[in-house]
């Protein structure tokens, strides 16, 4: 049976198990109870990942042709397959209690969604990481003062470390999409932020608004809110503040709001 690649959910399937063994062993069956993969297409990485973590790997696809194409492989008897759209899943009620990984050949178009779904999880999410676009996941891991630093960078690496691993060339894929991807994985903190994330987030997005502004401009609009800018700040634009720096502004805040 042939999948075939559909443009509209952003599917490049990968072609090399070297690669897809590779990508397999970011994260460890020690390093969590629960794997989800999102998107396992034509299991070229799912059959390394189903090898390692067995009955603890649960696999989210979308596309119904895919789906029928896994259930005939005979490597997959068991492989637990749910036909749904993961970001419209109840992580609480997949963990119940339990840690949750995620890794996946992400499309190109939902990647960023998935991140903030990690972001927000309330550390139900221990480990993030896969395959992306690599413009994406350097932006994801970029440090501060980058061009690619921005809002998603600030809040993914205030609760994770997160680590940018290797670069993939198109020609490993089917179809060749347009640009290169790059692998990341990130890992959960430990401890208390010190601050609310709503707070963070709010400050981070206006902050990064008008990146060519100085924070006395950007952030502007928060100061009727209870939010003091320190004097230092206020010549520095949002790419040259770091996350630690964000997540003290952000504390301070909160500080004032009470």
């Amino acid at each position: 049976m042939y999948v075939k690649p559909k443009k509209h959910l952003g599917q490049h399937f990968l072609v090399n198990p070297q690669i897809a063994e590779e990508i397999a062993s970011i994260i460890k069956p020690s390093d969590c109870d629960v794997l989800i993969e999102i998107g396992p297409g034509t299991g070229v990485l799912t059959e390394f990942l189903y090898d390692n973590w067995s009955d603890r790997l649960l696999c989210y696809e979308v596309d119904g042709q895919s789906i029928k194409y896994l259930i005939q492989q005979k490597w997959a008897l068991g492989l637990k397959l749910r036909e749904q759209d993961f970001l419209q899943a109840n992580l609480n009620t997949i963990a119940e209690g339990k840690s949750i990984g995620l890794v996946g050949n992400y499309p190109y178009n939902i990647s960023t969604e998935i991140a903030f779904r990690a972001i927000e999880s309330n550390g139900v999410i221990s480990h993030f990481g896969g395959m992306f676009q690599k413009e994406v996941a350097e932006r994801f891991c970029a440090a501060h003062g980058s061009r690619t630093y921005g809002v998603t960078s600030v809040l993914l690496q205030a609760y994770y470390d997160c680590k940018y691993l290797f670069t993939v060339d198109k020609e490993e894929f089917n179809p060749p999409p347009k640009v290169q991807s790059g692998v990341m994985i990130c890992t959960r903190k430990n401890g208390d932020l010190g601050c609310e994330y709503k707070t963070l987030r709010t400050l981070v997005k206006a902050a990064f608004s008008q990146r060519r502004k100085t924070l006395n401009n950007a952030l502007k609009s928060l100061q009727g809110v209870g939010f003091e800018l320190p004097a230092e700040y206020g010549p520095k634009r949002a790419e040259q503040v770091s996350v630690d720096e964000f997540i003290r502004l952000a504390h301070d805040w909160d500080l004032n709001k009470k």
